[in-house]
């Protein structure tokens, strides 16, 4: 059941069930139905339960407890896939949640992958109680994003929105980017733009500067060759949206032009001419200048030549890209 249900309902009771991706949104139904029912008694009426640590005889309890000053109160479980790992349900805990009293509203809440085949699942299902918080579909995405911006004092114009989308990866079906992740991105946007009107140079400027820094951060693990730092990092460049061997060519180019800096800026030469030499832009130089420090010459030529050799790998070889990018980081990392 998709979750827009809990705002068309008028009136809410019973057990919930809250599952999908998108955990913005579950925390705004959740504040929703606090606001609705409960605000300003939620120290009496407003409990919450972590999965791993509550027990079917503590929910049970806090169901049948009744409000106090108010009609409602509202249960919070969250972690749901660790409450049903560490407890055996029997049919009563299922009948409570059949017999549930109308003052009671029991949400359980997880953005971990539900198996739709067991016996809770089903539960929530049949009474169309299985509210599902998955990803955006393509005018609820835009809708959201300017929405956002609006709230942020700002505006946006659709062919804007189709180029935030398209370069945060929020549409790849291989990447897990959320709406959180979209309102860390719009929330620099707006801060970084200085135009009441959101331009295409505000966002390739903030999503290519997240791009960077992240590509830096693998680099420091490289350098210091850490692996699964190194991996992990490579993997939130993944997160970006970005295909694989562009990712690649990206990384050669930063690399590229830290070590040419570093050779350039030791020269008797201007920063203008340093950045007409290497053929970058004003803010990328000082980028590269503020990292170039990090990385030791031996290192950048060092790398710099691996990247070379797995460049060719990429022209010459059908192995997947992501597993070659993977081996040369292990290959590296485990050098003498």
């Amino acid at each position: 059941m998709n979750y827009k249900k809990i705002y068309r309902d008028s009136d809410h009771s019973g057990a919930y069930l809250f599952f999908g991706q998108e955990k913005y949104l579950m925390e705004n139904a959740v504040g929703y139905l606090i606001n609705k029912y409960v605000k300003g008694t939620e120290v009496f009426n407003y409990t919450k339960f972590k999965g791993s640590e509550v027990k079917p005889e503590d929910i049970i309890s806090a169901c049948e407890t009744y409000p106090v000053m108010n009609d409602k109160k509202v249960v919070l479980v969250r972690d749901v896939v660790d409450f049903l790992g560490e407890n055996d349900l029997k049919d009563s805990f299922y009948d409570f949640l059949d017999n549930l009293s109308d003052f009671v509203i029991l949400i359980f809440w997880d953005t971990a992958n539900i198996k739709k085949t067991t016996k809770f699942y089903k539960a929530f299902k049949k009474k169309d109680r299985d509210m599902d918080f998955a990803k955006l579909n393509p005018v609820d995405l835009n809708n959201f994003i300017k929405g956002y911006f609006i709230r942020k004092g700002k505006e946006i114009s659709q062919s804007e929105v189709s180029l935030f989308i398209g370069e945060s990866g929020y549409n790849s079906k291989n990447e897990d980017v959320s709406l959180l992740d979209l309102k860390t991105e719009m929330d620099k946007i707006a801060s970084h733009a200085k135009n009441k009107k959101i331009s295409r140079e505000d966002i390739s400027s903030t999503i290519t500067e997240n791009i960077d820094t992240n590509i830096f951060k693998f680099l420091d693990a490289m350098m210091g060759r850490r692996r699964e730092e190194s991996l992990k990092e490579l993997h939130n460049l993944y997160k970006l949206g970005e295909p694989s061997l562009k990712i690649f060519t990206m990384v050669i180019r930063q690399v590229k032009n830290l070590l040419s800096y570093k050779i350039l800026s030791t020269k008797n030469i201007s920063q203008n001419d340093i950045i007409n030499k290497m053929e970058v832009k004003n803010f990328e130089l000082k980028k590269i200048r503020d990292f170039e420090r990090n990385f030791s010459k031996e290192f950048l030529i060092n790398f710099y030549e691996e990247l070379i050799k797995t460049d060719e790998l990429f022209k010459t070889s059908s192995i997947d890209e992501k597993l070659i990018m993977e081996t040369l980081i292990v290959k590296y990392c485990n050098k003498n």
